[in-house]
């Protein structure tokens, strides 16, 4: 290093830096990289989707609104979407509540799914303080059956604002 004409502060720098270099080297882990490869086929829906009353279109997420008033149970016998099995063959299926904005507001939701036939299921939720709450006992959808969704709303005393529920489906071997 004399020989390039470095100082002997550089010199004891290039060296430290040179160490280091090695000190490193020796450190460093060997590692492999494993992969897989997974095909994800895109389908329209589910069997067992979500269909709008009116004009009997499929749909995977569905927005619906209702009034609710302070103290009392407000009922939707048939609210603007029902649930179809459109494919072959039997389903089943369980609802749970995801999430909810403004819990002071509620103090309970009720959905029952039926048709004039069959009652698939009826869950009521009380107890909001942990989402997304259970999935509900589970229920089995008959193939080119629509069923009807019925949701009961009863509001604290102190209930005032919005409150937004947001509400899962999930169909098994869709």
């Amino acid at each position: 290093m004399r020989k390039l004409g470095l100082s002997k502060t550089a010199r004891r720098i290039a060296l430290v830096l040179i160490l280091l270099s090695l000190v490193g080297v020796a450190y460093a882990a060997a590692y492999t990289i494993l992969q897989y490869t997974i095909t994800a086929t895109v389908e329209a829906n589910p069997a067992v989707t979500f269909f709008q009353w009116s004009t009997g279109t499929k749909y995977n997420t569905f927005d619906y609104g209702i009034t609710i008033f302070p103290s009392l149970r407000t009922i939707d016998e048939n609210i603007t979407h029902g649930v179809w099995d459109w494919e072959s063959g039997t389903h089943t299926c369980y609802i749970r509540v995801e999430s909810l904005t403004n819990t002071a507001n509620i103090d309970y939701l009720n959905c029952t799914i039926y048709n004039s036939t069959t009652q698939l299921v009826t869950q009521k939720w009380t107890d909001f303080s942990t989402l997304p709450t259970s999935w509900s006992p589970s229920f089995t959808t008959m193939y080119n059956f629509t069923y009807t969704m019925w949701i009961e709303i009863n509001a604290t005393s102190s209930a005032s604002g919005s409150s937004v529920f947001t509400m899962n489906m999930e169909v098994e071997n869709p």
